[in-house]
Parts: structure tokens; sequence; C-alpha cells
């Protein structure tokens, strides 16, 4: 007997709206559904990354000075960062805590989840919750973003040897220590963050996939009921979205400012892209046992029905002789034989990886979009509408 459906699917897993920060900002007023209280919460975290790093810059004359090689209103590290990728890593939540919770809300009222498995599951669900509102996780998370940041800029120098709106002449500026301090570790705390929650996601599918879930392998999904965690992926295309703008404003920098061109970079947006949607797959390897048992099982089975019925078939319409002899002309016997071969066929290309096309699709644009901007550094507008123009004609 399966479980009714939970009467709010977003009660049931607070992956995303949970831990010490959404406390504090609850008690700031920041929570509130509403779009305009969002808003507010995004302007805040570019009053906090960006705007400082461009009234220092400009005390310093490091904002559009000629003087120095990459000022900051001509660096698109500091754009891509500041402007898109924090808010998009903020805004994300949206989607993803809807998707994970639909997802749980779907084994519960699914069927896949026998009524016996369900102290299982919510002893599974409210350990997962527990981790996410640990508050020494984040501050361990806090602590590596302030780490990370003071580590590469400062004891690894990265950037050290560039005149830029972050070091004149090897001293690191006002601007410089600002970026190191704040709007860099919250960067790295908003992704740090994500992957905390991508890791909590695959370890409560690794609790569910223990269960003994009712996994039917001719389930038209091809993922013997399973198909909604690939397709629910595709909630996390705007924190791929950001990540992959990360990676872009970095690409950008290296054009800009380096020397770099796109042809260059090509192999590097190619591994990236395989890497991010290998990691967002990884959580659904936990049913890879669990599928291909049913798999197995099902192609015995069903080769076995399909055995008996062919043998049946051939018996009554191949071997039978006289008079006695049914006609065949609308006779159910046939349709059964394209049916019960259709059944084993279903069997025999059920996935042991829940992998939805559309999912990938999706995951695989958002990986790509922020990239699109790059293509201008090798090709001009007006280059791009010719050759667009010539494979019309």
């Amino acid at each position: 007997m399966a479980t009714a459906p939970p009467d709010s699917p977003l009660d049931h897993h607070e992956l995303v709206s949970g831990g010490p920060s959404y406390r504090l900002a609850r008690r700031l007023g920041l929570t509130r559904p509403d779009p305009r209280w969002r808003a507010l919460k995004v302007g805040l975290l570019v009053l906090l990354t960006w705007v400082p790093l461009v009234v220092l810059a400009w005390l310093d004359g490091h904002a559009l000075g000629h003087d120095i090689v990459i000022p900051l209103l001509r660096d698109p590290v500091v754009y891509s960062r500041f402007l898109f990728v924090v808010p998009l890593l903020e805004l994300a939540g949206v989607a993803v805590a809807t998707g994970l919770a639909t997802q749980v809300g779907y084994f519960l009222g699914s069927g896949l989840l026998p009524e016996r498995e369900l102290p299982r599951f919510e002893t599974a669900r409210a350990e997962t919750v527990r981790l996410r509102e640990s508050t020494t996780v984040e501050g361990v998370i806090v602590l590596l973003a302030l780490a990370l940041s003071y580590s590469a800029q400062v004891v690894g120098g990265v950037g050290a040897r560039e005149e830029s709106w972050k070091r004149v002449g090897g001293v690191i500026t006002p601007a410089g220590w600002w970026y190191i301090g704040v709007s860099l570790p919250v960067l790295f705390f908003f992704l740090m963050r994500w992957a905390w929650v991508l890791v909590l996601w695959g370890w409560f599918l690794v609790r569910v996939a223990r269960l003994d879930l009712a996994l039917t392998p001719t389930h038209a999904d091809r993922a013997g009921g399973l198909g909604f965690l690939g397709w629910g992926l595709s909630s996390f295309a705007g924190v791929l979205m950001a990540v992959s703008a990360v990676m872009a404003g970095g690409f950008a920098g290296e054009i800009f400012h380096r020397g770099g061109s796109l042809q260059s970079l090509k192999y590097h947006v190619a591994v990236f892209v395989v890497i991010a949607l290998a990691v967002l797959h990884a959580p659904l390897l936990a049913f890879v046992g669990k599928l291909s048992a049913c798999r197995w099982q099902a192609l015995f089975a069903y080769g076995a029905l399909c055995l008996r019925h062919d043998r049946a078939f051939g018996a009554k319409w191949i071997e039978a002789r006289g008079p006695e002899r049914e006609a065949l002309l609308g006779s159910p016997d046939v349709s059964t034989l394209a049916d019960i071969a259709a059944s084993y066929d279903r069997v025999q290309r059920m996935q042991v990886i829940p992998f939805d096309k559309s999912a990938m699709i999706t995951l695989v644009v958002a990986a790509l979009l922020p990239m699109v901007p790059l293509v201008g550094t090798s090709l001009s507008l007006q280059d791009i509408l010719s050759k667009l123009a010539t494979l019309m004609m």
C-alpha cells in the first residue's frame, strides 16, 4: 500500500530554504516570497559585493584609469561575478527548492515507496535536513570561503604580476582588500553552499536507493518509474548557468587582457561542460545497482512469459490444422503477440540511470549560454549576421 501524497511538498524537503544564513535572513525579513523582497535581497548583495569595489577603485583612480592594465570598470570578471553570478545563485534557490520538494513528494505519492518503508524514508529525510540546518557546517563553509579567497589572492598571488585595480606596484589596493575580504568570499560562500546542497541531495538519494522500492520495469520512462529524478535535474539549470558565468568571466578576462582567444579556450569550455554534467548526474548513480537488478530480473521474467506466449500462439495458429481452426481475421491473439513483444522491448531498453534527454539539453544550454558573448571576441556581429544570411540562401 502506497502512502498518500503530502499536502504541501515544500514542507518535506528544506535543503535550500534552511541553515543559519536562511534563519538570519528570516530575522531580517528578507525571506518573504514576494518578488519585491527577492529583488531587495539581490540589491543588498550587489550593494555589498560590487558597489564598494567601484567606490574604492574610483577614489584611487583605478576605475577607468589608463595607467593600469586592468581598470575595474573594464574587468569582465567583476561584472560577471557580482552583477550576474551572485544574484543568480540567490534566485536559483526558488527553482531548486521547488524541484527537490516535488521529487520528494513524488516518492511519497507515486506508489514507489511501500508503506512499510515510510519510517526509513522519513528518517533519511530528517537526517538530511538536520545536516542542512547545521551551524557547524555552514560555519566551516564561511571559513573555507575566507581562507580560499585569502590563500588564492594573497598567498598564491593570483594576478600579482599585473597592474590592475586590485594591485598597483605589487601592493594590494583598498578595492583589492574589499574584494579579498568580502566580495570574493561571498561568491565562494554561495558556490560552496550550493555544492553542499548537491552533496546532501546525493546522500539522501543513496539512502532512498537502499529502500525496497516498488520499481516497474515496463514503465514508460525507461527507468522503472524513477525517470522524474532525471528531469528533476533541470531545476539546477540556474545554478549551472551561474557557475558557467564564473568561467565565462574568467575566459573574457583572458581574451581582453591577456591575449587569449576563444579558439584556444574551446577545449576548456568543452571539458567544463562535461565535468559539470557529470557532477550533476552523479547523485543518480545511487540507483544503478537497484535498476540493474530490476532490469536483469525482468528480462528473465518477461523472456519466459514471451516464450510461453509465443509457443501457445504457434501451437494455435501455426501447428493447428483442420476445419476447427479459428479465423485469423478479427482475432485478438495477433495484437497480444505485438503487445507482449513491446513489453519485453521496454524492459530491454530500460536504463540503469534515471536519465532524461530534455533535462540534459536544458543543462547543456544553461552551461553554454554564458559563453555566447565570447563569440563576439572572435567574430563581429556583422560577420555573424552575414554568415547566417549566407546559410539561409
